[in-house]
């Protein structure tokens, strides 16, 4: 798994996440993520689900906008569910879209605690790349 930083932004939480590859910074991103909403995660993986995250038509294969929806996505099933992801199987990975078939832990409000109430990834200073020596990083922005 790769590593993240936290940078500070004026009101909100700033990330910057780099790993081996676009899927290592994907989950990378997703664990840095949760890491701010979440005191403490659950154990053990209580559900697999297909998520994927495809930009509009109307924008056209972007991996920024890729990878804002695929945090989004993940920030949704928590808000609905209370999906924690724990575990990634990436089936496709680049700027068309993401799919990866997730494995979930359950988030209990009695069990779990949680940090921070993370509202959206913004686009703000929103940065997706690949670096010279072949690693990816992100840099991003949460809405507290």
């Amino acid at each position: 798994m790769g590593t993240f930083e936290v940078f500070d932004h004026t009101a909100d939480v700033g990330l910057r996440v780099r790993g081996e590859s676009l899927e290592d910074l994907l989950a990378t991103a997703a664990r840095a993520t949760f890491d701010q909403m979440l005191e403490d995660w659950p154990a053990e993986v209580a559900v697999e689900e297909d998520v994927s995250a495809v930009p509009s038509e109307a924008i056209g294969p972007d991996l920024a906008e890729a990878f804002v929806d695929w945090l989004q996505e993940l920030l949704y099933r928590f808000e609905t569910a209370r999906l924690v992801p724990l575990q990634y199987a990436f089936t496709a990975a680049g700027p068309a879209g993401i799919k990866a078939r997730v494995g979930f832990g359950r988030f209990e409000s009695g069990r779990h605690r949680t940090r921070l109430e993370v509202k959206a990834v913004t686009y703000h200073e929103l940065d997706v790349h690949r670096e010279p020596d072949g690693k990816w990083t992100a840099r991003f922005i949460l809405d507290v």
